[in-house]
């Protein structure tokens, strides 16, 4: 065990097979068709790896990379000998800081069609056999043509070890080919590549004994299985017991890396508990003798710790906190825990976004070529920010960084603008962590906040600013509708008091998570709900897998939901619903109030009055265009590193 006084387990040295890991710590595989290149990964994705590297995490696993073309088309690509030099780079840039590089190999199956984004989108349901929703239709892979597969991932891995990677990895998880085969409700084979947990693991086999085969014995390789599919008629974790330990039997892996379902189930939107496949993950330890690894809403070092102290895994893998904060095991280490952004699991700007990873509120992340060292500020300005949430936050310790001296002026009496709001629900109470991160920056003291502060162009320009930035925010459009009815707006509702048994009719004009939001908030009160948009589907600007998590569980509460319907009319007793189509119209007797949940207009009234009158002036984050959490921060990080 390490000397570490608060985490010994986390940093505790680790061997898998004949690679030795400084701590206990990993990132695992996760989509990385962003940083491809010509189907090679690209040096945006080096530099990805080396600030995590940089930030003391022991292991990371390069993922999704096709070893045939048709494996995993806009991903990336390792056919031929042409990435043995790019995994190098990949590589030397986790060993220049002491992490080793992995590298795990999928075949997604040909049954999806279309981008890396429109692939996982799709749900990854591509199937063994025809299927009457497979798209497009192909016939069985005779087994000629999986001997020619695990021949090829055979081939793919030699490369890999050639371009100095550490470790390879099968994909065998998630609905992608390898999974296919393990899974009975999918796996509808006859032959020797289906029926039996032998058969259907067949495989698998093949292609673990073809890349142990092209590796040799001194190169760890690992396969990444569920602990559970989590569906009726797939593989519960009995029978996941009963796959590891025949797979340990046969001697092809060093490691196992597991996780649990599919989607929003695997990648847990910020509703789901944190850490709540553990207790399968502990089921299938208890059966092996291998270093388990697990990814699953781990996002503390706390929980991190636990989990080792608690015998269910070896190795931690904290793939989202790592993309919320690269530093996040260095910080742990060295007792900066209350300096560490930790992950909302919100999902909006990681595999929520797809075509270009980031986090809501980290705006170096994928950016770190450009954007990961700040440069000092050539004069030390005065500058002045109004409005500490999130885009003011960023640019005021962005800014601080480089040198400025930074002044905050806040109206109210914490930091964080409209995140209290869009945190104010049970299942988002998570969002708060972006609040509080912000809030612990400002109580460090390394550049001044000011709290109570109705800032004016007159106060602002007293005070000599060589540059200002207006980050004043947005508020909520107020609409009135024909009939002349009481309307709220989301912010009115939340925190407010309800009758429970009231009826609330809540009008979805903006497709957003504030209409969630408020809809969680009021059902968890007990109130019914009456929910209505225009659009054919409710809140369908909310990122999919929290939408539909959110939506599942909220369906078990008394709330009513309606498409395709307009507010026509309410006149405080009576409310009437139009049909967007048909135009049809019924009356609603029962409710007690109408809450609008509509767009914002951006507060920046300071910017006309401070134009012409400061040295430099820049309105960034609402108060520039109402849009969400990661462009604001966006905006903060890019002026910060301008002014």
């Amino acid at each position: 065990m390490s000397t570490h006084p608060v985490y010994p387990r986390l940093f505790e040295p680790i061997d898998i097979g004949s690679v030795d890991l400084k701590n206990r710590v990993a990132i695992s595989a996760h989509f990385a068709g962003w940083w491809v290149t010509d189907g090679l990964p690209n040096e945006d994705f080096a530099a990805y790896i080396e600030e995590r590297a940089k930030g003391g995490v022991g292991l990371f696993v390069v993922g999704a990379t096709g070893p045939t073309y048709d494996a995993a088309p806009d991903w990336m690509q390792n056919t031929s000998d042409a990435i043995i030099p790019r995994y190098r780079m990949l590589a030397e840039a986790g060993h220049r800081h002491g992490t080793k590089v992995f590298a795990q190999l999928i075949h997604t199956s040909d049954h999806v069609a279309g981008s890396g984004a429109e692939r996982i989108r799709a749900g990854m349901r591509a199937q063994v056999v025809p299927h009457s929703r497979s798209r497009p239709s192909r016939p069985e892979r005779s087994p000629a043509e999986l001997r020619e597969i695990a021949q090829a991932f055979g081939a793919a891995a030699r490369r890999a070890v050639e371009g100095g990677i550490d470790g390879l990895e099968l994909h065998a998880h998630e609905g992608f080919l390898h999974a296919q085969f393990l899974n009975p409700r999918v796996n509808r084979r006859t032959d020797h590549y289906g029926g039996s947990m032998a058969g259907r693991m067949r495989f698998t086999v093949e292609t673990l004994e073809a890349m142990r085969n092209a590796i040799g014995s001194g190169v760890p390789l690992g396969v990444r299985l569920k602990a559970d599919d989590l569906e009726q008629g797939g593989m519960a974790v009995a029978e996941y017991v009963d796959l590891v330990t025949r797979i340990e039997a046969l001697g092809l892996v060093d490691y196992l890396s597991l996780t649990a379902g599919d989607g929003g189930l695997h990648h847990g939107p910020m509703a789901r508990p944190d850490g709540e496949w553990l207790p399968l993950v502990a089921s299938v330890k208890q059966a092996a003798s291998l270093p388990i690894m697990h990814a699953g809403r781990i996002t503390t070092p706390e929980m991190a710790e636990q989990a080792l102290a608690d015998g269910a895994l070896d190795i931690v893998c904290m793939t989202k906190a790592h993309i919320a904060d690269p530093h996040f095991t260095r910080k742990a280490r060295e007792g900066e825990r209350d300096r560490i952004r930790r992950c909302t699991r919100c999902l909006q700007s990681c595999i929520g976004a797809m075509e270009q990873m980031s986090c809501v509120y980290n705006p170096v992340t994928s950016r770190e070529r450009q954007w990961a060292e700040l440069a000092p500020a050539e004069t030390v300005r005065r500058i002045v920010v109004a409005g500490a949430g999130p885009a003011g936050m960023e640019a005021a310790i962005t800014a601080h960084a480089r040198g400025h001296d930074v002044t905050v002026l806040e109206a109210s009496q914490r930091v964080g603008g409209q995140v209290h709001l869009a945190a104010s629900s049970p299942m988002r109470a998570m969002f708060s962590r972006i609040a509080e991160f912000y809030q612990r920056e400002a109580d460090r003291g390394d550049f001044t906040v000011t709290y109570g502060v109705h800032a004016t162009a007159e106060s602002i320009v007293a005070m000599q600013p060589d540059a200002v930035v207006v980050a004043t925010g947005s508020v909520e459009r107020r609409v009135t509708v024909p009939g002349g009815g009481p309307v709220g707006s989301v912010g009115d509702m939340l925190g407010a008091s309800v009758a429970e048994g009231s009826c609330v009719l809540v009008v979805d004009r903006s497709g957003a998570m504030n209409a969630l939001v408020l809809v969680d908030y009021l059902s968890d009160l007990g109130a019914r709900v009456e929910y209505i948009t225009a659009a054919d589907r409710s809140c369908h600007a909310v990122e999919g897998m929290t939408r539909e998590d959110m939506l599942r569980k909220l369906s078990e509460r008394d709330v009513r939901w309606e498409t395709q319907q307009t507010l026509a009319w309410w006149d405080g007793a009576v409310a009437v619903l139009r049909h967007a189509v048909f135009a049809e119209e019924r009356e609603l007797r029962d409710v007690d109030a109408v809450v609008i949940a509509d767009g914002a207009d951006p507060v920046n009234e300071l910017s006309s009055g401070l134009r012409g009158r400061v040295p430099e002036l820049h309105t960034i984050g609402d108060a520039n265009t109402p849009r969400t959490v990661h462009e604001a921060t966006l905006q903060g990080g890019l002026i910060g590193r301008t002014l």
